[in-house]
């Protein structure tokens, strides 16, 4: 883990992270994708009930990734600065 990049990312705040990370950077785009992907696959007729239900299921799985991610990094970070003491 690059602690100095963490370090500037936790001064932000895990709302933020949570937010950037969790919501816009995974939720988001998971959700387009998944939903474009699933129309190829199994074509519906009404084009756009599955891409709104995935842009509320996934940014809100992106709320729980940012919060696991946000955990496991200050897990890491803590561990490695009392090592470096």
């Amino acid at each position: 883990m690059n602690m100095e990049k963490w370090a500037k990312t936790r001064e932000k705040g895990k709302q933020h992270f949570v937010l950037v990370n969790g919501v816009l950077g995974w939720g988001v785009p998971t959700a387009i994708l998944w939903s474009t992907l699933m129309e190829f696959l199994e074509p519906s007729e009404n084009i756009w009930v599955r891409p709104i239900i995935a842009l509320i299921i996934f940014p809100i799985a992106g709320i729980a990734f940012g919060y696991f991610t946000w955990n496991k990094s200050e897990k890491t970070f803590e561990k490695e600065s009392t090592k470096n003491i």
